[in-house]
């Protein structure tokens, strides 16, 4: 029988369609997951024929569940996750059991974002940053001199969640002393602040060749933290910032040489210049997937799936649409009643999907990262700014009912 493992994956979002897809192709799926909800909702999940449960998940427990897959007569074809921090390990274990040949060290420094900055220390696209080390003394590296504001981050802070933007002393002492409490043996980056436009990048590189797949406009709302609340796809990029972008993404594979692999990168354009924000060695999550099926006609994470398998990616456009996603989030704690709107929202002029992620009895709250962010309407429309209107249109028929908290979650 043959098989696809995943390596864990989210409810909803690129993840979730990623074992939709194999299964689609006709692949036994499995799921190696440490999240017990997974086996709770477990008839939510037709398509994963079997979930096997971690309580941790570690390199040796998961070759003992492979093997033991083995024995039940199961032709392993590939093992991938599109889950932090399990994408290297994946490629490695498919790598090696399986044949693939992608691009294990290139996503291995991906997954840590101190080492990237190393790794691509001497490419124009770095920011100034500094990297303190847990045994370092934190009184004197705060009393150095700083170039204010700074982004302050873990290496392994993944959406938004440990990114924070600091002011002044006071401020960083506060949160690297936060930082040191909850990840004590951890390093800690410190970049320059950047301000300009930003965009998401998906990258699909086959054989060195390098395949911007789609290029998103991001609308960033700042209130506790940087979320991103707007995804404009970009059909119309002016040549020559589209060539400066194609000449920077390109070197950034280069440096770190990736032959084989699919990763996505956060730009932003800073007086002209390009400065890399980070790289993730994976499709980025949420609506991604299927944004960019909507604009382009592409399954990427279909065609990344071959590319594990050693089959030849397809990433040519079958169509362009314009198209913006607008995701939900909440100003105010509580636990969540009820939400209306839901089918008139999709009814609305242009609107692709209305999800909503959050259910009855739910504590809900502001964005401090990502992860707070409880759905989102995806539209198409004639132009780009009529297919934000018509996003924009749509969810102002959605109401969240909320009932208050005092104490804070």
């Amino acid at each position: 029988m043959e098989t696809m493992i995943f390596i864990e994956t989210t409810k909803n979002g690129s993840s979730r369609e990623a074992v939709k897809t194999a299964a689609r192709l006709g692949f036994y799926t499995v799921l190696f997951t440490e999240k017990e909800k997974l086996l709770q909702q477990r008839k939510e999940f037709p398509d994963i024929m079997q979930m096997v449960h971690f309580n941790k998940m570690t390199e040796n427990l998961i070759r003992q569940q492979i093997i033991e897959l083995q024995e039940q007569g199961k032709i392993i074809k590939t093992i991938i996750s599109f889950v932090d921090p399990f994408v290297s390990l994946a490629a490695q274990l498919s790598n090696e059991l399986c044949k693939s040949n992608i691009s294990v060290k290139a996503l291995k420094i991906m997954e840590d974002k101190t080492e990237t900055r190393r790794a691509l220390k001497e490419n124009a696209t770095t920011p100034i940053f500094e990297v303190f080390q847990p045994v370092d003394n934190i009184t004197t590296f705060i009393k150095k001199e700083h170039k204010f504001p700074l982004i302050v981050k873990s290496p392994m802070s993944k959406a938004s969640k440990d990114v924070y933007l600091v002011k002044n002393r006071f401020e960083l002492r506060k949160i690297m002393k936060k930082f040191l409490r909850i990840y004590p043996d951890q390093q800690i980056l410190l970049e320059e602040y950047l301000d300009g436009p930003q965009y998401l990048v998906e990258v699909l590189v086959h054989k060195g060749k390098i395949n911007i797949v789609a290029v998103f406009k991001q609308e960033i709302t700042k209130e506790l933290k940087f979320i991103v609340t707007g995804y404009a796809v970009q059909l119309n990029v002016k040549d020559d910032l589209y060539k400066k972008l194609s000449s920077t993404v390109e070197s950034i594979m280069n440096d770190l040489k990736v032959a084989n692999a699919a990763c996505h990168l956060e730009i932003r354009n800073v007086n002209g210049n390009w400065k890399l924000i980070e790289i993730n060695p994976r499709i980025s999550g949420g609506a991604m997937n299927r944004m960019i099926e909507e604009a382009f006609g592409i399954n990427l994470v279909e065609e990344t799936i071959k590319l594990y398998l050693g089959d030849e990616p397809n990433v040519d456009r079958k169509h362009e649409k314009h198209l913006y996603t607008h995701y939900i989030t909440i100003n105010s704690v509580g636990r969540l009643l009820k939400v209306t709107g839901k089918k008139r929202a999709a009814n609305e002029p242009g609107v692709r999907e209305v999800y909503i992620k959050s259910r009855k009895k739910a504590v809900i709250r502001p964005p401090i990262s990502m992860g707070h962010r409880y759905g989102y309407v995806m539209a198409t429309g004639e132009t780009l700014d009529e297919a934000k209107e018509n996003a924009l249109n749509a969810f102002k028929k959605i109401k969240f009912y909320i009932e208050p908290l005092s104490e804070e979650i």
